[in-house]
């Protein structure tokens, strides 16, 4: 049978911007970081025309595509190497027509266990040797710098030996299957912004991956990161993330209900819980039996957006649950130090219970 691939890319920042690189020759700072960084790579080796640039105190003349790296997406191709000593051409043999390559590198000063996916594409052909992948127009993506860092391949991946072990050695390639591509691709509707590949991914998941098309398969994997909820908190706070005193009062009211007329008792509290639309309420008290939904939205003393916010959960709450957007099983709470009074009468204009706690 065959199989998907994840590719593991040696990181070229040639003509990265806001999107990853591997696109031309790296900076003269990235030549430095990776011939110095292990003699396992292509850059470290005599043959290599960045590692003679290097030599020569980078007064020679650099090939401007001087590796398999550099062409990935110029080529829209990536190929698995060969071996340094004989040459012999490193063989995908289970790859097949139409399967799913994942590229995935480490960015510079970052370990294996930071290896993210900067983009994929579908294979329309593979050469002789099966040694080279070449992409299909149809569906490629590659992702900006910013979507690529929220996508965290071991997320997704585990050795089958060391299922624990969070490792790359050769060959350069890893074979995946479609539930975990399809998790992947999942993830990606989620964090990447664009509308275009937004629908490209979806298409993707709908035409190649129809089991897994309406609900995103649960995956083993190395490291239990979440890769999702990380996005739409950085995406909630800021990349300043949450301050210690929101997660204060959050974890506070979560574990005290009843201090916002909630029984302990008959719910079950979902701290962070997630929405297709990539929004991420703080609190959901989830009825243990046929009770009422709360979402439960914090904030400090900038209180507004926080109540336009819960009038937003409360909606998507109820198309989770498939209600009307009125119906009374799902209401909706904010928490905060202190209110003004426009602040609760809009709560009160839009049925939003309220009440003020500071720890």
């Amino acid at each position: 049978m065959m199989k998907h691939i994840a590719c593991n890319l040696i990181y070229n920042d040639g003509n990265e911007n806001s999107f990853v690189g591997f696109n031309g020759r790296c900076s003269i700072q990235n030549i430095i970081y990776n011939v110095k960084k292990n003699s396992s790579r292509w850059c470290n080796q005599k043959d290599c025309s960045c590692y003679k640039f290097y030599n020569s105190g980078f007064k020679s003349k650099a090939k401007d595509y001087p590796c398999n790296e550099s062409r990935v997406f110029s080529n829209w191709e990536w190929s698995a190497g060969a071996k340094f000593k004989d040459k012999e051409a490193i063989k995908m043999r289970k790859v097949g027509q139409n399967k799913i390559a994942i590229l995935t590198t480490c960015f510079a000063n970052t370990d294996e266990r930071d290896r993210k996916i900067v983009g994929f594409f579908k294979i329309e052909s593979i050469n002789d040797e099966n040694n080279l992948v070449t992409a299909s127009k149809e569906y490629r993506i590659k992702l900006t710098v910013d979507e690529a860092k929220q996508m965290n391949f071991w997320s997704y991946y585990q050795n089958p030996e060391s299922p624990k072990k969070i490792v790359w050695s050769q060959p350069r390639f890893r074979y995946l299957d479609d539930i975990q591509i399809a998790a992947i691709l999942h993830d990606l509707l989620f964090i990447v912004s664009n509308a275009k590949q937004k629908s490209t991914i979806r298409n993707l998941l709908q035409t190649d991956f129809t089991d897994y098309f309406e609900v995103r398969p649960q995956i083993p994997c190395a490291l239990k990161v979440n890769n999702v909820i990380n996005a739409a908190l950085q995406k909630k706070y800021g990349k300043g993330g949450e301050s210690k005193e929101h997660k204060k009062l959050k974890e506070f009211v979560a574990e005290n209900p009843e201090r916002i007329g909630i029984r302990k008792i008959e719910v079950k509290p979902f701290i962070e819980h997630p929405f297709v639309s990539g929004d991420i309420v703080d609190i959901l008290f989830e009825p243990i039996n046929n009770g009422i939904n709360t979402v439960v939205e914090i904030e400090l003393d900038n209180v507004i957006p926080g109540i336009h916010q819960a009038i937003k959960y409360r909606a998507l709450r109820c198309s989770q649950l498939g209600l009307e957007l009125t119906d009374k099983k799902v209401k909706a709470i904010v928490v905060a130090w202190t209110f003004k009074e426009d602040e609760k009468k809009l709560c009160e204009k839009y049925n939003i219970d309220y009440y003020e706690i500071k720890l």
